[in-house]
């Protein structure tokens, strides 16, 4: 299960992105929907430990995951739409790339 309690992110210029979120997220599959500016992105940076809140917690199956990120991401896989580092390369292709590489 994964828990979120209580997760604030504000950036430089006052840009409030998460105020206060709690969700309790049993197995399964989701989506996650918003507009523009709802802090979707901010909440899967933050759950991927790519960026530290300001205040809050996340566990998931028991685990603090802001407490030991690098043991949390060996569980985690993610890859938003614009990843950046190779722009010219597709979700699939690297997804793709990536399933070859750990079949060696």
């Amino acid at each position: 299960m994964l828990l979120i309690s209580h997760l604030s992110k504000t950036y430089p210029g006052g840009v409030r992105a998460l105020h206060d979120v709690s969700l309790a997220i049993e197995p399964g599959l989701y989506g996650l929907l918003g507009p523009n500016g709802a802090g979707k992105s901010t909440l899967m940076r933050t759950l991927a430990t790519l960026q530290a809140p300001d205040a809050g917690s996340i566990t998931f199956d028991g685990a603090d995951v802001l407490a030991d990120p690098v043991g949390h991401r060996r569980r985690l896989g993610y890859l938003p739409q614009d990843f950046g580092v190779y722009p010219d390369v597709s979700a699939l292709i690297l997804l793709d790339h990536l399933a070859e590489r750990a079949h060696r």
